[in-house]
């Protein structure tokens, strides 16, 4: 085991970002039919960064751009799963991360515990048909601009 602690950093106020946490229970009837439930997990705090997939893919009739994420958090999230024993299995639909206004779907959910106890690091794949632009949300931010208010260097 690392003898690393994350923990301080992984907790930083400079590092952690805001985001919504949209868990989606599944039920299925005695006909097939699933039904899903959705729980709404507001101010969920973490480290969002870009991923590696967020390449222009071209085709012959159309332009994708897959955008993913990567999300460091101390909140549960997961993938598809199932809890429960006996007659009481539910099952879950993979967690929709809420993100600058735009939904990522979780794909993957590694265990974080060696570097900092109760931390999980997902890789989450866009969802939206077309993405927010980078900046759309904030226009401060960048340019000169402080992400605080104000300009950089008054």
């Amino acid at each position: 085991m690392p003898m690393l602690n994350l923990s301080p950093v992984l907790t930083s106020p400079m590092l952690l970002d805001t985001f919504t946490v949209n868990r989606r229970q599944q039920s299925i009837n005695n006909y097939g039919e699933a039904s899903t439930t959705v729980t709404a997990n507001t101010n969920i705090r973490g480290i969002v960064f870009p991923s590696d997939e967020n390449d222009l893919k071209r085709l012959p009739d159309a332009q994708i751009q897959a955008k993913a994420i990567t999300v460091i958090t101390a909140f549960a999230l997961r993938g598809e799963s199932e809890t429960g024993t006996g007659g009481d299995e539910t099952q879950f639909q993979p967690d929709i991360v809420v993100w600058n206004g735009d939904s990522f779907m979780v794909r993957v959910v590694e265990d974080y515990t060696n570097y900092a106890a109760g931390f999980v690091l997902a890789v989450c794949t866009s969802i939206d048909l077309v993405d927010e632009p980078p900046g759309a949300i904030s226009p401060n931010y960048g340019f000169g601009n402080s992400p605080y208010g104000g300009v950089y260097g008054e």
